[in-house]
């Protein structure tokens, strides 16, 4: 049995299996929705985890009416520091946990607690998401 979070498929196996082109897959990483794994050289690779989030993006697009930067704003609300400690001063001066409205792995200057850290392996990053438990998440902080 695969780990859902070993990044296994090719992006053209990603693109098959969501049932859109490597370029959509390729602008969803570029808008940050999406953190696949690169190889040395460059390769691409996604999780089953890379797999189901997605899905879950295609969803919001196609049948909540959300467009790529909707999708992108709503996983900037996912409050990071709820997963790292809760909201001390090295949050409070992270540009995630302040002034942005960008997902905290597209971050380049982000503070102490995620500095050296892989954002795939992060658990803000791996969190099962979907429309209603951003929202029933973001009701109980």
């Amino acid at each position: 049995m695969i780990d859902k979070y070993s990044p296994v498929f090719s992006i053209s196996v990603v693109a098959k299996m969501i049932n859109v082109s490597v370029q959509t897959v390729r602008l969803y990483e570029e808008k940050g929705l999406i953190l696949p794994y690169k190889s040395n050289k460059g390769t691409r690779k996604y999780s089953l985890h890379d797999v189901n989030r997605l899905k879950i993006i295609r969803r919001m697009i196609t049948t909540q009416g959300l467009n790529l930067n909707g999708v992108r704003l709503l996983l900037s609300f996912i409050p990071c520091w709820c997963f790292k400690g809760g909201f001390d001063e090295d949050c409070q001066q992270c540009p995630a946990g302040s002034v942005t409205f960008e997902p905290c792995w597209t971050l380049e200057n982000v503070g102490k607690k995620c500095l050296n850290q892989d954002c795939r392996a992060c658990p803000v990053y791996r969190l099962e998401i979907n429309e209603k438990n951003i929202k029933d998440f973001l009701a109980r902080q």
